[in-house]
């Protein structure tokens, strides 16, 4: 068996692992991380999260989602999630997904893995649109989409109903022509390799 793994500067990509989920839970439980998405849950359970990781393997799978842990290079530490979800073969298109440990928001750590997903989503997957949505209240997100040369769609006004309350979201999106002619500052290098799992 062989796990997909991507190296940038910072990061190691790679597959989740069952080690992973005291991680994910201390990442996914933080305040921060509910107020600012719109598919997470509040009070993250053990059991869901378990749920959760048997499902990412199902949906690569089935190709219709790619889903990655984002680990620290020089601590081995989990910091976050990114992936390639909503997989469409009939329309060869796919929206990107990210959230990072509030400890590292605002590092440039979640634009470095999500420029990983477009080079993956376009060079592997042979993707011909990566889309993303994001909380308009949460302009953090939507700046990591600008840099990495998604353009905006539009606003789905009050598309989201959370804490009985209504949020606009915000829509971008890169075609595959655009991030390898347009885009050629956001080509960040980074190697993909095939490991052997042990």
């Amino acid at each position: 068996m062989f796990e997909k793994k991507f190296l940038t500067d910072r990061l190691i990509i790679r597959e989740y692992k069952k080690t992973d989920i005291d991680g994910f839970l201390r990442v996914v439980r933080q305040p921060e991380i509910y107020a600012t998405t719109y598919g997470i849950p509040l009070n993250y359970s053990r059991v869901r999260a378990e749920w959760w990781l048997k499902t990412i393997k199902e949906n690569k799978k089935a190709d219709t989602a790619h889903e990655f842990a984002m680990i620290l290079k020089n601590s081995g530490e989990y910091i976050g999630n990114v992936g390639l979800i909503n997989i469409s073969r009939l329309h060869n298109r796919a929206e990107i997904s990210y959230y990072i440990d509030r400890e590292y928001m605002n590092q440039g750590y979640t634009t470095e893995a999500a420029l990983v997903m477009l080079k993956y989503g376009f060079k592997n997957l042979k993707l011909h649109k990566i889309s993303g949505v994001c909380m308009s209240v949460n302009p953090a997100s939507r700046r990591v989409m600008e840099k990495i040369g998604m353009t905006y769609e539009g606003t789905l006004r009050e598309e989201l109903f959370k804490d009985n309350e209504y949020y606009d979201l915000d829509r971008l999106s890169i075609l595959r022509n655009e991030f390898f002619t347009d885009c050629k500052p956001k080509k960040s290098s980074f190697q993909h390799q095939n490991v052997e799992r042990v």
